[in-house]
């Protein structure tokens, strides 16, 4: 997600009233906005269930508007804006490949593989697991997802 700047303007004072000194701070709104506080226990609990066949619930933690990019260069790869977008163009595409229960995604080495970063920001390696494509052949991925949750815990922007 990115965030609009905000400007702070210094305005003149009457002990010094020159328009030539007024002074342009740019503010990144994420030094000021509040965010979710994030821990390795909600991002593991968030991310288990893409472990189950059924990813609704999952999807029901990202935004609607979400910035959703998949690095690459594979039939998967490209960047997406809507949460609906994504889901269509990704994980709706890749079931018809693959054997039920479909995808199975875990965290890799447990809470070792989330690292929280700062102003709403985490990353966790993920692999799949008993996953295999229609013809019986193990799909076996590895993915680092960076996120970026807003205020209210919901993801905002990925990158994989």
């Amino acid at each position: 997600m990115h965030l609009p700047l905000f400007a702070q303007v210094h305005a003149p004072t009457p002990q010094d009233p020159s328009l030539s000194h007024i002074v342009l701070r740019v503010i990144d709104q994420r030094e000021t906005m509040s965010y979710h506080e994030l821990t390795q226990p909600y991002i593991r609990s968030l991310l288990s269930l893409l472990t189950q066949p059924a990813t609704d619930e999952f999807f029901t933690h990202v935004r609607d508007d979400v910035s959703w990019t998949m690095t690459g260069k594979s039939f998967l790869s490209g960047h997406w804006t809507t949460k609906e977008s994504y889901r269509t163009a990704t994980f709706d595409r890749i079931g018809t490949l693959l054997r039920a229960p479909w995808i199975k995604l875990k965290i890799t080495e447990g809470d070792a593989g989330i690292i929280l970063g700062k102003n709403g920001r985490a990353t966790a390696d993920l692999h799949t697991f008993d996953t295999f494509t229609n013809d019986g052949t193990r799909y076996d991925q590895a993915y680092a997802w960076h996120m970026e949750f807003d205020e209210c815990g919901m993801i905002a922007e990925v990158k994989v």
